[in-house]
């Protein structure tokens, strides 16, 4: 019963990301919320302790944020688009394909509900990224940040795999708005900005492919030779293609930005470790390389956009 819950949700959450083309799809997070605790029900309580149990809470935690801010009239699209996106992922990588087993160790109840409320406090804190990366406050902000620095003390999220990408690559989303905004601030209509968009993504694509051949070349099963070369090349490429796609946001309206371009550029590079978790346990391998990309990114136009001269 639970596997069948489980893809129930699986479904729901491929009808959240569809509802981004559709002007309906309002209550799509209840629905998934729905399928998900019924599953974590129909489960021992010490699944939680399984990745297939937390990833159940996550998600349930997360659909539930995300309908209560598509409550409060936020932009309905941008959270379906990314709590569907997240929850289609969490579901893949982590729920196992013959469901969860009964576990062989032994868990005291009291270690239970820690694993439970860690769960619940990673679901919180994606909806939360995710709020910030659409209507960014400083105050959440700082609570997301604080957050995340206990769950990485606490929760040795460091050692969670595919959950870890997710997160960093939505602390990356999240957390853009705050460093756009100081910049845009100090910027104009400068002239220039086709040369700084196209400086600052040919330097991150080397700076991702240079970070992630050397990080790949350490992992025992592919050396340090071709293969290492091979695989640096096509997650790079991957990273490129899903950027490449997010510059073309603003032809579908994405286009309040200042520089539309730019961010819809650092949008798809953030957001493709989580793609990249569907098909490769490496994705891990290209966040610093997006880290040093996003910086160049934003930073650049003020280094090298030119003020317009003021008319006499």
């Amino acid at each position: 019963m639970a596997e069948t819950l489980a893809t129930l949700a699986f479904i729901s959450a491929l009808s959240m990301i569809l509802s981004t083309l559709l002007e309906k799809g309002k209550w799509l997070a209840s629905l998934t919320a729905v399928f998900t605790i019924l599953a974590f029900v129909q489960t021992p309580f010490e699944s939680i302790h399984q990745s297939g149990g937390s990833a159940l809470v996550i998600v349930s935690v997360l659909c539930i944020s995300t309908q209560y801010y598509v409550n409060k009239n936020l932009p309905r699209k941008f959270l379906n688009g990314y709590s569907g996106i997240i929850t289609l992922v969490l579901l893949l990588t982590m729920y196992p394909e013959d469901g969860i087993n009964q576990t062989i160790h032994e868990y005291s109840f009291s270690s239970s509900i820690q694993a439970f409320i860690q769960s619940v406090f990673i679901g919180i804190l994606l909806a939360q990224l995710i709020f910030i990366s659409i209507s960014f406050e400083n105050q959440r902000a700082l609570y997301a940040i604080a957050i995340l620095a206990v769950l990485l003390i606490w929760a040795d999220l460091l050692l969670s795999g595919e959950l870890f990408v997710v997160i960093i690559s939505m602390t990356f989303i999240g957390l853009m708005p705050f460093l756009e905004n100081k910049i845009n601030s100090k910027l104009g209509a400068g002239e220039g900005r086709a040369n700084a968009l196209a400086f600052s993504t040919i330097v991150g694509i080397a700076l991702i492919y240079a970070i992630t051949y050397a990080t790949v070349s350490q992992v025992n099963r592919i050396g340090d030779g071709d293969g290492a070369v091979a695989v640096a090349l096509w997650l790079t490429a991957s990273v490129t293609g899903l950027g490449l796609i997010g510059m073309l946001l603003p032809l579908l309206g994405f286009d309040s930005h200042p520089r539309p371009e730019a961010w819809g550029w650092r949008s798809g590079i953030a957001f493709s470790p989580i793609i990249l978790c569907i098909q490769t346990d490496l994705s891990g391998h290209v966040l610093v390389g997006i880290l040093l990309a996003l910086t160049i990114s934003i930073s650049s136009p003020l280094v090298l956009e030119k003020s317009k001269p003021k008319p006499i």
